[in-house]
């Protein structure tokens, strides 16, 4: 059977062994080259995967920032509507401050200490103290007391600068020496 074939040439082997490695390092060539596609569709997909969230993400930042934006405008216009309107005192701040005007307006019309503990939220000495600060106000007797009261400071201001000051004797006050004579 072997005497069939003709003994083939070493150029001939030569020439068949340079073929097969050709052919070989053709399909080493072509598996890497797949391959090498294959890491790189896996990589643009993960890259467009990426870029879709950042696209996403950015959408909902640039619905974030108008509405912001909105509520910035609503708050400012509400700004400028609120400073065109007459200012309140800044004593009515807080509920509590509210509570005790409260019940030093119903102290000054006469209320009772209870009354004011009930509906002003004081304390029971609180309200003692309001009613005796300012319900006096209101009875006749002790607003005659007051205005005599007032009366005698006028005078006693009025007599003060008839009185003579002492003469100068040329002494430092406060020295010795003008504590002495």
């Amino acid at each position: 059977m072997f005497e069939i074939l003709p003994n083939p040439s070493l150029e001939t082997v030569l020439i068949a062994g340079r073929a097969v490695l050709l052919i070989g390092a053709f399909w080493v060539f072509a598996l890497a080259f797949t391959r090498w596609r294959r890491a790189d569709e896996r990589d643009s997909q993960a890259l467009r995967d990426q870029l879709e969230r950042a696209f996403t993400e950015m959408r909902s930042l640039h619905e974030t920032v108008t509405v912001m934006s909105a509520r910035i405008e609503a708050m400012s216009e509400r700004a400028e509507t609120d400073s065109r309107r007459p200012q309140m005192p800044a004593v009515v701040a807080t509920a509590q401050a509210r509570g005790y005007d409260l019940a030093l307006r119903m102290a000054k019309n006469g209320s009772a200490v209870e009354d004011l503990v009930a509906n002003c939220g004081i304390t029971r000495h609180e309200a003692e103290l309001l009613t005796r600060l300012h319900a006096a106000k209101s009875q006749p007797e002790v607003a005659a007391w007051q205005a005599r009261q007032q009366v005698a400071q006028q005078q006693q201001v009025a007599q003060a600068p008839q009185q003579q000051q002492p003469q100068s004797t040329g002494r430092k006050r406060g020295s010795l020496l003008s504590v002495v004579s």
